[in-house]
């Protein structure tokens, strides 16, 4: 008795911990910086450091080779389904799996909390005036319908939610400012998780996976046939 109250004690606190909102911040002037807290926790993400090892000449040099000798398995998988189902299927298999992607990854849009989210666009860096026109409105004609559906799968409102698109004939470069700020629900991402990875991942992977191998026919009529013959 003592062990199942154990047992309902730690799910019931593993349950709490998922309720627990993870929040993020998020800051692009030409490089992304990605914050996430949780709890008393904060942890950087973007850009992530990479510890530096100094490896003697030999070292690579063999490291290279193995790496020239060793195939990747997944582009072999990619070449074997490609000559099984053609061109045509695989690009057909990867419409598919984006398509299911998108929609998963919509629906857990809307399970995120965003407070505040400002994108600034500036237009500009080209020598032919009527370029930067016709740039400019492509780049309206894409920014604020993508951003104003973002917007509202995460329930971010007016003011919270702020973008605009510039145009400056004297600017050098292109600039894009981007700065937000938000928070989830871990229990929405690990259901969204495993429903992605059941639903989505399995069943592309074992399609993929039997590209190229023949059917399995079942052996019941031909048993049957024996016990009708007998």
């Amino acid at each position: 008795m003592i062990v199942l109250w154990i047992l309902l004690g730690l799910i019931a606190l593993i349950f709490l911990l998922l309720c627990i909102p993870v929040r993020f911040d998020l800051n692009y002037n030409g490089e992304a910086t990605v914050f996430i807290r949780y709890l008393f926790l904060k942890y950087r993400v973007l850009p992530a450091p990479e510890p530096i090892k100094e490896k003697k000449p030999s070292e690579n040099k063999s490291e290279e080779n193995a790496k020239e000798k060793k195939s990747n398995p997944l582009l072999q998988q990619v070449k074997k389904y490609k000559e099984a189902e053609g061109l045509t299927g695989l690009l057909t298999l990867a419409k598919d799996l984006l398509k299911a992607t998108g929609t998963r990854f919509g629906k857990l849009l809307k399970h995120i909390k965003l407070k505040d989210f400002d994108l600034y666009v500036l237009v500009g860096g080209g020598k032919d005036a009527a370029e930067i026109a016709i740039l400019y409105g492509e780049v309206c004609a894409g920014v604020y319908p993508a951003v104003s559906v973002l917007l509202g799968l995460t329930n971010c409102k007016s003011p919270h939610g702020r973008v605009s698109v510039d145009l400056d004939y004297s600017v050098k470069e292109p600039k894009v400012l981007c700065t937000a700020s938000g928070a989830v629900r871990p229990l929405f991402v690990v259901h969204h998780g495993v429903q992605f990875i059941l639903r989505t991942i399995l069943p592309f992977y074992n399609k993929f996976q039997s590209a190229g191998k023949p059917a399995v026919k079942s052996a019941a009529p031909a048993a049957n046939k024996k016990e009708r013959t007998t």
